[in-house]
């Protein structure tokens, strides 16, 4: 498996845990926790910071495999029937990431699109974004996480007058009870962090580069929050369901930079796509591990469909996703909160056989290998 560089995992890192949650869960968290939404996203983070002690424990009794692979090489029956669960998650998280994207472009960039156009095209992308495998898609976090960061890390110096501090008050008087609630909603989508280990080695998964993923994509996090307060209002920032993109629209350089947002979408779009080209290649990565016979680039178009047809069935429009948040979080603390926990004390790596059957189990992944670079070498679909 490729080992990666600490920066690039830390891209990672904050591409999941930012990448789609910017797009209406501060509003989530507005509509609780009013003037200190901010305050739910470190409290979703420091949630987190448990199931990701435990990863990285986890990942060092397994320096050469994924979490995937970890569960089916300890435990070949509960592993898969584990993973066949986790199978279903990454296909709901990736159905419920297509129907935002898709939605969000139907709004913003296409309105007389229809939807059903318009998810084909974004789903074709993703396809073959994911058939390029975890370097391609690293890659292309690489290009334009930092450029969307820069972006919108520098909006506050054009705003001036129009951030209005006074509606953050009371300071110092937060409401508990909002801001555990706006907590509950950030955290099913702050969540998706944990998703890294399963497609990440050991060796690239170290702890440096997990908690300052994590630190720097929560900052931003509450940098956003904060610009969106100071600048729409916590009464509007509460009713819409793309804050985001409205605070981009606030922002006018000059006559001719007037529809600064476009320029912003350009940036934003790919971000999110390359997020939800983690969660279709984590999917499809998963029926790999599940079925050894399996290619796992193979699997990525019925995969896709899949994700595709769910995104429709499961939510008819961006309503139900918004008010599925609550239920949800359950969710993602069940798989990515608890059973991280549980898979540190359970998983450990398999001792090696003594004498012909330890030669023996040599030769058979000798031969495995063999025959699976061949393939890789015929088809040119080494990398999933």
């Amino acid at each position: 498996m490729k080992q990666f560089t600490t920066r690039q995992i830390v891209l990672l890192g904050v591409l999941m845990e930012v990448g789609i949650t910017l797009i209406h869960a501060p509003a989530q968290a507005a509509d609780h926790a009013n003037q200190h939404a901010y305050w739910t996203c470190i409290i979703a983070a420091i949630v987190l910071c448990l199931p990701i002690w435990a990863m990285l424990k986890l990942k060092r009794r397994f320096p050469d495999q994924d979490l995937m692979q970890a569960m089916v090489s300890s435990h070949p029956v509960l592993g898969r029937v584990l993973l066949a669960f986790y199978l279903i998650l990454f296909l709901i998280i990736f159905a419920r990431d297509l129907r935002i994207i898709t939605d969000l472009v139907e709004v913003v960039l296409l309105p007389l699109t229809p939807i059903v156009v318009t998810s084909l095209i974004v789903l074709l992308t993703l396809v073959f974004m994911a058939k390029g495998g975890i370097s391609t898609i690293v890659n292309m976090t690489e290009i334009f996480l930092p450029m969307l960061i820069v972006t919108l890390l520098t909006m506050p110096l054009f705003f001036g007058r129009n951030m209005d501090f006074s509606m953050l008050r009371p300071y110092l008087h937060p409401e508990v009870e909002g801001v555990i609630k706006g907590s509950w909603r950030m955290l099913g989508y702050m969540a998706d962090i944990m998703i890294v280990p399963f497609v990440i080695s050991g060796k690239s998964y170290n702890g440096r580069s997990a908690w300052f993923g994590h630190l720097l994509g929560t900052a931003f996090l509450i940098i956003l929050v904060l610009l969106s307060e100071l600048v729409i209002g916590v009464p509007i920032l509460s009713r819409l369901f793309y804050p985001s993109y409205e605070l981009v629209r606030q922002l006018q350089l000059t006559d001719f930079l007037d529809r600064f947002d476009l320029f912003v979408a350009a940036l934003t779009v790919p971000t999110f796509l390359t997020k939800i080209g983690v969660d279709l290649y984590v999917t499809s990565l998963a029926v790999k591990r599940m079925f050894a016979q399996a290619w796992g680039s193979l699997m990525v178009w019925p995969v896709g469909l899949l994700g595709y047809v769910c995104s429709f069935m499961l939510f008819s429009n961006i309503v139900q996703i918004y008010d599925f948040t609550r239920e949800w979080t359950a969710v993602m603390i069940i798989f990515f909160v608890i059973m991280p926990l549980l898979l540190w004390m359970l998983l450990r790596p398999k001792s090696k056989g003594k004498g012909g059957d330890d030669r023996a189990s040599n030769g058979e992944r000798d031969s495995g290998s063999q025959k699976e670079s061949q393939h890789e070498g015929r088809t040119g679909h080494g990398h999933l």
